[in-house]
């Protein structure tokens, strides 16, 4: 006789038991999504707002206007194969417009729209007093002071490379690299200004004049 197939019964869904850990990184996501808070800032609608949020906007970008009205002026000294030293000025004013516009622009769309953001725990940190490092500031400006008055008896090329010697010495980095860093420093920034931007910057007197001509004369400066 054939014998009688009984159904099988279907295995049971079994989940195997957890270890505590994902129960509690779910408590824990849980729990930071609840303590996320949103804080909606309404924009001032007051007349006048857009205006004043503009000022700063504005007023940069009639400096940068009429930077480039008076580097119009510089045209006088342009010599002939070169792009002559009102090019660079001209350029910078009309990059510098033109983030402006974009700015302003940006902030024209978002007047009248109400600002979301996310209150953070540092929130609380912002009435803190910084600590202001006098030492470092006092040292800082009495490099940039000094480097100022370098330019004017070892020139700007020797100034500069003693300039970015002390900066980066006193910064911490004091390493043996360092002189090497300042001088490469200092002759690549001379011959930026003096042989591609046509910026007309001191030599120094005596023998620092003597060799920052020679220097100009090597990589073909004049």
């Amino acid at each position: 006789m054939p014998k009688e197939l009984t159904p099988r019964r279907t295995a049971e869904r079994r989940t195997l038991p957890t270890d505590g850990r994902e129960v509690e990184r779910g408590s824990e996501r849980a729990g930071v999504a609840r303590e996320r808070k949103m804080e909606v800032r309404e924009p001032d609608r007051r007349r006048g707002a857009l205006l004043r949020e503009l000022v700063p906007e504005l007023a940069l970008l009639g400096g940068a206007v009429y930077l480039f009205v008076v580097a119009g002026d510089f045209t006088a000294r342009q010599q002939p194969g070169q792009l002559g030293p009102a090019f660079w000025p001209r350029l910078a004013a009309v990059g510098l417009a033109v983030a402006l516009l974009v700015r302003i622009f940006q902030t024209v769309r978002a007047h009248g729209r109400p600002v979301v953001r996310e209150v953070s725990e540092f929130d609380d940190i912002g009435g803190e007093p910084a600590r202001v490092h006098w030492r470092s500031a006092a040292i800082a400006m009495g490099l940039a002071f000094g480097y100022v008055l370098a330019t004017m008896f070892l020139g700007y090329m020797f100034a500069t490379i003693a300039f970015l010697g002390a900066f980066i010495w006193f910064g911490g980095q004091r390493t043996w690299h360092v002189p090497l860093v300042a001088v490469a420093g200092g002759l690549l920034m001379t011959y930026v200004f003096v042989g591609v931007v046509y910026v007309s910057v001191p030599t120094g007197v005596g023998v620092f004049d003597t060799i920052t001509v020679a220097f100009y004369e090597l990589v073909g400066i004049q």
